[in-house]
């Protein structure tokens, strides 16, 4: 197994108790509940994660730097210099479920940006040459409907066991981008790269259509913005097909 990928599953295996977030508190010890925001739980899933990969990126050597402007991929950066070629990039996402069996998907960040020949440095940390690995921690959680009434409250210190947890059964995996990576853009009409839809173990066997990771960043690369841009092609059949009449 990949060093970097068994590091980061040793280290969050160890987060099993963490996952437990119940509220934000302020100084004065008021407890507010999470909600069922996805966007706020998608950010809490991401800080509980990150003592976990600095303690992965500390045990391989690397430093780990991540954005200081918004919306700038990746969200972690392994490197043992800035001037150093072969830097990680680690990214955290998160998504639910109703029930244990549910499939599910993710996206996995835009395809007209810095993976694009000549925008590169576009909405990145570090220009994308630079990174020779692209991984993917990945959270699942089944979602609980509370009470709206509890949800309203805030809590003290001393009430932590009555605040309800909007997630249960949080799962994770580990996978290198390009193996979980579908043919379909995500999230509608953004131009997002669209995951896999599948069970927690496709994520984890990295189940997805591509080849190798050449083939996922060729096809993305001259993926269609919209519609009418897709003539050449709009699904990885089509794509191979289109490629073999070009040699």
């Amino acid at each position: 197994m990949n060093i970097i990928k068994s590091t980061l599953i040793s280290e969050i295996s160890k987060l099993s108790n963490a996952y437990a977030v119940c509220g934000i508190v302020d100084r004065s010890g008021c407890i507010y509940p999470l909600g069922a925001d996805t966007k706020v739980l998608s950010t809490i899933f991401e800080l509980v994660s990150r003592p976990a990969v600095y303690a992965a990126a500390k045990s391989l050597g690397y430093e780990c730097v991540e954005p200081n402007v918004q919306n700038h991929y990746p969200d972690f950066t392994f490197h043992r210099g800035e001037d150093q070629p072969e830097k990680i990039a680690i990214d955290v996402k998160t998504t639910y479920r109703i029930h244990d069996k549910d499939k599910f998907s993710y996206t996995l960040g835009g395809y007209t940006s810095f993976i694009r020949e000549g925008n590169e440095k576009k909405n990145i940390v570090y220009p994308f040459s630079d990174y020779s690995e692209h991984w993917i921690i990945g959270f699942v959680y089944n979602r609980i409907a509370s009470k709206k009434s509890l949800a309203e409250h805030k809590f003290s210190v001393q009430d932590l066991e009555k605040i309800p947890l909007p997630f249960g059964n949080v799962e994770f995996f580990v996978q290198e981008k390009w193996k979980i990576a579908s043919d379909r853009a995500g999230s509608g009409n953004t131009t997002n790269i669209g995951s896999i839809n599948g069970n927690i173990d496709d994520f984890w066997h990295g189940r997805g259509p591509f080849t190798s990771e050449d083939e996922f960043l060729k096809y993305w690369r001259q993926y269609g913005r919209t519609k009418k841009e897709r003539e050449d092609y709009s699904n990885l059949t089509q794509f191979r097909s289109f490629n073999q009449r070009l040699f």
